[in-house]
């Protein structure tokens, strides 16, 4: 059985190589970008490279708090996305993250609800990250408050046609370039990265492993349970992946 796959922020450190994994994976028969501005497939994945890019189809979307009838039909089939939008909390004012961090997430979650059923509920596999705690006044940075806070909103949502499933990566570690990335990334991939990487064994992970344990969600979770993870999925920090869940799920392992 395949299925129908859609990411978002596919220019960034972990959307970026989600595309590229998605679209090698056997199991998925399409790869949807949705992304603000219009840009070029070969932006994401190399022109010259078909067996990656013949799977994939860009949609512009400007508003991520809206979703359009006429976006939902050009999104109609699709059975789970990837939620890899997201931004650097840095210089930000809590409200104007909350709006990106949470507010977009638990739009695209309502609205893709309704592109699943009962029998085949729509997977949403919203990224996170370490640090994170879904308890009020728990996590110590604007970061871990709003993301937990997306974390269990998300889990709570109450629709019989959707499951979601939350992640919290450690250290991103990228394998490949990222199309959009800033000087700061750019600088630390080059120089900090492999200081840094074998110090952290535990606490890091590449983006192509990220990629894979939420594909894994992604084709896996439609009944509303991934095999071998019973529990995950529900409202409380026992119910997302932490960095070495993530890598077990990446492996096929329980």
């Amino acid at each position: 059985m395949s299925i129908k796959l859609i990411i978002t922020g596919a220019t960034g450190l972990a959307g970026a190589q989600a595309v590229r994994e998605a679209l090698q994976h056997p199991s998925i028969s399409q790869v949807t970008v949705l992304i603000r501005r219009p840009i070029l497939p070969s932006h994401i994945v190399p022109a010259d490279d078909p067996a990656r890019t013949h799977k994939l189809k860009v949609l512009q979307h400007s508003d991520f708090n809206d979703y359009p009838p006429a976006l939902l039909s050009q999104l109609a089939g699709h059975d789970a996305v990837l939620w890899d939008l997201g931004i650097s909390s840095l210089g930000f004012k809590e409200a104007d993250y909350d709006v990106i961090t949470r507010e977009y997430a638990l739009a695209a979650a309502r609205a893709f609800a309704g592109l699943g059923s009962a029998e085949k509920k729509f997977v949403m596999c919203y990224l996170s990250g370490a640090g994170t705690d879904q308890e009020d006044g728990k996590a110590w940075s604007m970061f871990g408050r709003v993301k937990g806070k997306a974390e269990r909103q998300l889990a709570l949502l109450d629709h019989p046609t959707l499951t979601t499933y939350s992640f919290r990566p450690g250290m991103i570690i990228p394998v490949e370039p990222i199309p959009e990335a800033s000087r700061y990334q750019r600088f630390v991939h080059r120089f900090l990265t492999p200081v840094v990487r074998p110090l952290l064994k535990k606490q890091s992970i590449d983006t192509a492993t990220l990629a894979r344990g939420m594909i894994e969600a992604a084709v896996k979770g439609s009944s509303g349970m991934i095999p071998g993870w019973e529990g995950k999925g529900r409202v409380g920090n026992e119910g997302v992946f932490d960095n070495e869940e993530i890598k077990a799920l990446a492996g096929g392992r329980v």
